[in-house]
């Protein structure tokens, strides 16, 4: 039989996915941007708005994962801002890739 987790690696693990998830939307979208301009000209640049709010999950994803297991209570608790920044990424994705689709 497999032995359980140790206590804290659950934390890390999941951290770790967030961290994972930021950085692939980072790159999806700087190579999205980039195709957007080519197929739609400057209109495909709105894809770029995306970029703050990936590095937004990305930095508090890391301050979560710092700040569990202390005793006392993260004076800076978001309550869901960075699922919400991370919807608003995909949104914007999808709907540049929409945009070029229908332009292609």
């Amino acid at each position: 039989m497999t032995q359980p987790a140790p206590p804290g690696v659950q934390n890390e693990r999941t951290a770790l996915a967030w961290q994972r998830t930021a950085l692939s939307l980072l790159v999806a979208t700087a190579g999205l941007t980039r195709l957007a301009y080519e197929r739609v000209g400057y209109a495909g640049l709105v894809c770029m708005i995306a970029l703050p709010l990936a590095l937004f999950v990305f930095r508090e994803s890391r301050h979560r994962y710092q700040h569990r297991g202390v005793a006392q209570a993260d004076p800076h608790d978001r309550g869901g801002v960075a699922g919400l920044a991370l919807v608003g990424v995909i949104l914007v994705l999808s709907m540049t890739a929409l945009a070029i689709v229908l332009r292609w």
